[in-house]
Parts: C-alpha cells; sequence; structure tokens
C-alpha cells in the first residue's frame, strides 16, 4: 500500500508535458494563461449558483445546481493539473482528477435526464394564473363560512361557559384528589429519576474503568514486545560488534608479525643468494676439498639445497601475501571504527565476507564445495554504513550456506555433476540511481508461507540451537529503516531462492 501510495504521488520516470512543448516559451504561456483564465471562471461560476440557490430557498431541485457546482470545480481543478503537469509529471494524479470529473459529469448527465419529466411537470405561468383565479374565488367563499363559524362560535360560548360553570363546582372537589395523587407520582418520579442517574453513572464509571483497563494492557503488551525485540537487537548488534572487535583484533595481532615475514623474505632471499654464489665461486677455486668438507657436503645434498631454498622462499612470500590478504579482509569486514554513514565499495565488503566464509565454501567430509560465482556491475562507491551492509551480507550468505548444506544431503545433489552448488551474487546500477545486489542460490524453494515471515522477528525454520530467527530480521531494518532501501526474497520451484536488495546511491 505504502509503494502504492510513493508511485501515486511520485513522478516516475514520466517527463514534464512542457517537454512536449519543446518548453517554447510562448507556447507554454498561451497553455499555461488558457488553462487559468478557464480554471478561474469554472471556479466563479459554482460561487454564482450557490449565492443563486441561498436566495431561493424556495426553488426545487436545488441539487442539481449542487451537482453541476461540484462538475464545474472539478472541470477547473482538471485545468489546474495540466497548468501541474506543464513542470511536474504527476500524470497518476492528474488521471485520477480526471477520473473523478468523468464520474460526476456522468453522475450529472443521468441525474439530469431523470429530472426534466419532473420539470416539464412543472406549471407554466398560465396555469398559475387560472389557479390563482380559482384560489381567489375560494378564498370569498372561505371568508362566508368563517363569518358563520365565528357566530356559530360565540354561541357556542357562552354554552361552553354555562357548562363550565357546572364543570368548576365538580373540578373543585377533583383537584384536591389530584394534588395528593400528583404529589405521590413526583415523589416517585423523583425516586425513579435518582435511581436511574445512579445507574448512569456506575455504567460510566465502569467504561470508563473497562476502557482505561484496555488501553493500559495493550501498552503493556506493546511495550513487552518491544522490549523483546530491542533486547534481541541489542544482543545481536553486541555479538556482531564484539565480533567485529575480535575479528580487527586479530586482524591486528597477525598483521604485525606477518609484516615482519614479508618484509624480510626480500633480504634473506638476497643474503641465500650471495651465499649461493659465494659457495659456487669457493666450488669454482676449490674442486677438491678436504674430505671432512666433501662428506658434509654430501650428507646435506647441496645441489638440492640450491635449487629447492628458492622454492621455500617464494613460497613463504607467496604464503605471506595471502596472510596479509585475509588479514585485509578480516579489517574491511569487521569496520567496527566506522559506525557513521561513508563512502564504501560494495564489492570490497562482499569479497571479505566470502574471505571470512571461505572454509565453509570448501569441500568438507560429507559436503561437496560450494561454487561461486561473481557478476560484478560497474559500480563507484556509494553513500553507506559499511559495517551494518557487512553484516546483512554475512546474514544473507551465511543463510545461502546453510540451504546449500540442508540439500547436500539428497544423493542426486551431492554425486550430480550436472547440479552443483552454486551461490550467484550480482550488482548493477538501476536507472533511478539505485544499486541493485542479487544473492541466489540453486538450493531448495522457499515457500510462500516461509517467505511471508520470513522477515519477521523470531521467525526460523532452522532447529533449535543454530539461529534464534532475528539475523535476516535486522537486515531487514538495517536497509529499510538505515538505508531507506528494499530487501525482498524470491523462490520458485527447481529455481532456489533470490534475495534482492536495492539502496540509494546516495542518502538523504
Amino acid at each position: 500500500m505504502q509503494e502504492m501510495w510513493k508511485t501515486f504521488f511520485s513522478s516516475g520516470p514520466f517527463i514534464p508535458h512542457g517537454h512536449c512543448y519543446l518548453w517554447q516559451t510562448p507556447l507554454v504561456w498561451l497553455h499555461l494563461t488558457s488553462d487559468s483564465i478557464i480554471a478561474l471562471a469554472y471556479f466563479s461560476i459554482p460561487i454564482t449558483l450557490v449565492y443563486f440557490i441561498s436566495k431561493r430557498e424556495d426553488l426545487p431541485f436545488d441539487w442539481i445546481f449542487a451537482m453541476f457546482g461540484g462538475f464545474i470545480v472539478a472541470c477547473g481543478i482538471t485545468h489546474i493539473f495540466e497548468v501541474w503537469t506543464l513542470w511536474h509529471p504527476t500524470y497518476w494524479m492528474s488521471g485520477t482528477m480526471k477520473a473523478i470529473t468523468a464520474m460526476i459529469s456522468f453522475a450529472t448527465a443521468i441525474l439530469l435526464v431523470d429530472l426534466i419529466p419532473q420539470a416539464l411537470a412543472l406549471p407554466s405561468p398560465a396555469q398559475l394564473e387560472s389557479a390563482n383565479r380559482l384560489l381567489e374565488a375560494e378564498i370569498v367563499e372561505r371568508q362566508l363560512a368563517e363569518c358563520a363559524l365565528q357566530k356559530a362560535k360565540e354561541e357556542l360560548e357562552i354554552r361552553v361557559e354555562e357548562r363550565t360553570a357546572e364543570l368548576k363546582s365538580q373540578t373543585q372537589h377533583l383537584e384536591f384528589a389530584n394534588r395528593l395523587l400528583g404529589a405521590e407520582i413526583v415523589e416517585r418520579q423523583l425516586a425513579e429519576a435518582a435511581l436511574q442517574k445512579a445507574k448512569e453513572e456506575l455504567e460510566i464509571r465502569v467504561e470508563e474503568r473497562t476502557a482505561e483497563l484496555k488501553c493500559q494492557t495493550q501498552q503493556l503488551e506493546q511495550a513487552l514486545s518491544e522490549l523483546k525485540q530491542a533486547q534481541s537487537n541489542l544482543i545481536q548488534s553486541e555479538k556482531m560488534s564484539c565480533l567485529g572487535q575480535l575479528v580487527a583484533g586479530v586482524a591486528h595481532e597477525i598483521n604485525n608479525p606477518i609484516n615482519f615475514i614479508y618484509g624480510n623474505v626480500t633480504p634473506a632471499r638476497e643474503y641465500a643468494d650471495s651465499l649461493l654464489e659465494v659457495v659456487n665461486i669457493y666450488q669454482e677455486h676449490y674442486p677438491n676439498p678436504l674430505p671432512v668438507v666433501k662428506e658434509k657436503l654430501k650428507s646435506v645434498d647441496l645441489d638440492f639445497i640450491k635449487s629447492d631454498l628458492h622454492k621455500i622462499l617464494i613460497s613463504i612470500k607467496k604464503g605471506a601475501e595471502r596472510i596479509l590478504g585475509i588479514v585485509k579482509s578480516l579489517r574491511i569486514f569487521s569496520r567496527h571504527d566506522e559506525a557513521e554513514m561513508k563512502l564504501a565499495d560494495i564489492h570490497e565488503g562482499i569479497d571479505s565476507t566470502l574471505m571470512i566464509l571461505q572454509s565453509r565454501l570448501n569441500a568438507n567430509p560429507g559436503f561437496v564445495s560450494i561454487q561461486v560465482i561473481k557478476e560484478y556491475g560497474n559500480l563507484p562507491q556509494i553513500e553507506c554504513y559499511p559495517g551494518q551492509l557487512n553484516q546483512v551480507f554475512m546474514n544473507i550468505l551465511a543463510n545461502a550456506i546453510d540451504a546449500l548444506e540442508e540439500d547436500s544431503h539428497s544423493a542426486w545433489i551431492a554425486t550430480s555433476e550436472a547440479n552443483p552448488r552454486l551461490i550467484k551474487i550480482s550488482t548493477q546500477i538501476l536507472e533511478s540511481q539505485v544499486v541493485e545486489i542479487r544473492i541466489s542460490n540453486n538450493g531448495s524453494e522457499i515457500t510462500e508461507s516461509v517467505r511471508n515471515q520470513l522477515f519477521n522477528p523470531f521467525f526460523t525454520t532452522k532447529p533449535v540451537g543454530k539461529g534464534i530467527g532475528l539475523g535476516l530480521s535486522i537486515s531487514y531494518q538495517i536497509i529499510t529503516a538505515r538505508h531507506k532501501g528494499e530487501l525482498q526474497c524470491i523462490s520458485a520451484p527447481g529455481k532456489g531462492a533470490e534475495f534482492i536488495i536495492k539502496i540509494p546511491m546516495r542518502l538523504k
């Protein structure tokens, strides 16, 4: 629903209407002036109709004037939108206003057709004049009848006075009895009123107390739920923070000795070359050494040392370079000192996460290796929270590995070379300056019922002890709340699952 309203009020990929006029100033001003004058004229007509209806309260069918007024106002607003869309391509809003105008005009036309027979049935001025003459004659007859009635009334009043005098004496006796009865009735009514008032006050107090308790209960339930979620998020965040600090500390501790090793490999190689050069010179000038030296050369196998020493030093250098790469990846992944928004390389974060998960990607007893296919687009550095994005990549990639490891228990998947276990990662820039990251695997399908709850806190399909159901929930909050982006999961039978991350290149 939120996305629908965003699209409704958004300009989208459309262009302003002024592009159709090639932004020619005379043509733009012609349409602007014409639509504005038409809108003013449309708005003035309903004002005149309202004034006319207010002055003629006896006017029949006044509602048709209101319908015409609504129709004309809608037409005026439509012309206002014509002016608005010259610069702002909100065509969904403009089209909706036109649809409203169409409905009002259609309803007015239908009601007007139904009104015509009633309007034709109204009397003409000649008919009204004839009816007036008949009414005047009837008035004269009525006046004569009133005179006769007045005379009869006077005679009746005399008879009534006589009868009243007779009844007055009887009434005096009844009034005394009535006063006694009235006092009793009043006393009873007062008692009933007091009882009813007390009952109503009690009901009101009960309802107010019930509503208050219900509201407090709802607030407590909501506070408890928020507290549980906040506590879980805090625990997860603290775990990731501790993990980041641990990884950063380990990387720092390893970095110093490995730099020492890497930095000394080249001098060691130069020293070894110098020593071997001295040995070669010695062998050239003293081809027949002493028996003790000859025996020692034979025991140490000098020729093998000459050929193998360079290989050992090269292997040490490559190993040191490999460890330096791992340390760099650990530092990039941890980013424990980068909690604020900054420019970062998305591909660097993904690669560092894959480096940490490399042991799970390699073949293990009972599991075949997982191939990672990268289809990286040409992405610039984007504004983001790098440490939190690395946490999202870690959660999604770890879940993908878990899914493939579960599927590897099926013999046909584990042994079939035609169905290797794959994780595919692709990145690209969309037209709306949004970076799209897709992470998919060829494991089992995620059912629709699971997808509907996938990002809910504490929801997990893993057995007890393997997950608490917070990884994807926190990832969803990081992408949607912190980065103003989108995170969704799609899945189909035989195609595994795919997570799609969309975040803007620049955060507002």
